[in-house]
């Protein structure tokens, strides 16, 4: 299904099935990146392909800037995900690329980091503020368990099976 570009706001487009959404193209998925960069939106994009339980709070201490006492474990990560609101924003897009490796390196962790970004997106929905969390897969089947309750589902142009078909 393709989406008239000129009207389409990809944020509420996403959001209403959730703050997580999924995407196999890297050509749509920088299309999407290009749209929030427009639109006021600060965005911070990982690469996770070599991320393991080991290695990934130390990259996301990294990448999202978090503060030295930064504790690296999940109930930190909660807490400091919080911290990057930013009322020069309309809101934050977290770009997760090659997101499949980190899944079969450790499917729950990889699973709770998304978990706690939809539950903080609705605490900033609350505010006025927009978290979303898109999560590229070199997978096309790649499908993950509820994250707050709700499914993440494929992207507008992806969302039918034969659209993720290799080319």
């Amino acid at each position: 299904m393709k989406l008239n570009e000129d009207t389409i706001e990809r944020d509420i487009e996403i959001l209403k099935n959730g703050p997580i959404c999924k995407y196999y193209k890297n050509t749509i998925l920088d299309e999407d990146i290009k749209w929030f960069l427009n639109n006021n939106y600060e965005v911070i994009e990982l690469n996770v392909r070599n991320w393991t339980r080991k290695n990934a709070h130390k990259n996301l201490k990294e990448a999202l800037n978090f503060p030295d006492y930064y504790g690296e474990n999940l109930n930190a990560f909660n807490d400091c995900i919080g911290d990057l609101y930013n009322k020069r924003y309309k809101g934050l897009l977290l770009v997760f690329r090659s997101y499949d490796h980190f899944v079969d390196e450790n499917r729950s962790f990889a699973e709770s980091i998304l978990d706690s970004i939809t539950y903080e997106s609705r605490i900033w929905l609350l505010t006025g503020q927009k978290l979303i969390g898109l999560v590229q897969s070199n997978n096309p089947d790649l499908e993950f368990s509820k994250l707050g309750g709700i499914n993440p589902g494929w992207n507008s142009y992806e969302w039918l099976n034969s659209n993720r078909k290799k080319q």
